[in-house]
């Protein structure tokens, strides 16, 4: 019998201090009348109870953010116009660089249609780019839709046109033309183990 009245106390210490509140100073809200005292015990338990919800919004928009960074990064190197986009002695627009900025005014999401220019060696050199853009921006975006042309220093990776335009066409004429396989006697085609 006194075992089980030893089991039964210990079951309920732990119990009892299983709902203690885990704040710091809950005794003294006890002290001052008893709806606070419950009122703050029935507020821990509920917070228990729902535990993980409150911080994983918190947790989970800190794994998002880089995800955004990240997106917000690609979309500022696939707008950017490089050194080949750019005549180099007179700074104005190549063909690709025409082609691009009417892609990224026209065509690209409208919450990514910002172009980019990679800064140039001189201060100058970097407006003239960008009045350049700009003009041609006013042409093709549509009335009240001004898409902003905002310098940026990334590294601009690519290649010019005309050697991407070089290696397509040498690809383009290395290809054999295409053959149908021979026929065999027996109607099949060529390729293929026969039995025998």
């Amino acid at each position: 019998m006194t075992a089980r009245f030893a089991q039964i106390t210990g079951f309920l210490l732990i119990a009892l201090g299983s709902t203690t509140p885990v704040s710091a100073g809950w005794w003294d809200g006890c002290t001052d009348s008893a709806d606070r005292c419950f009122g703050s015990i029935a507020r821990d338990i509920k917070r228990r109870q729902c535990w993980p919800e409150p911080f994983t919004t918190l947790d989970r928009a800190a794994v998002g953010a880089p995800m955004v960074i990240m997106v917000s990064n690609g979309w500022r190197r696939q707008n950017m116009l490089g050194e080949f986009h750019f005549e180099p002695a007179t700074g104005q627009l190549t063909e690709a660089g025409r082609l691009k900025v009417r892609w990224i005014v026209t065509e690209a999401p409208e919450q990514h249609r910002i172009v980019y220019v990679h800064t140039a060696d001189g201060n100058e050199e970097t407006a003239a780019r960008i009045a350049a853009v700009q003009q041609l921006v006013v042409r093709y975006a549509s009335p009240g839709e001004m898409p902003p042309v905002l310098p940026t220093s990334i590294s601009g990776e690519g290649w010019p046109a005309d050697q991407v335009d070089l290696i397509g066409r040498k690809f383009q004429a290395s290809t054999p033309p295409p053959r149908l396989p021979a026929k065999t006697d027996n109607g099949g085609s060529g390729s293929g183990s026969g039995g025998n």
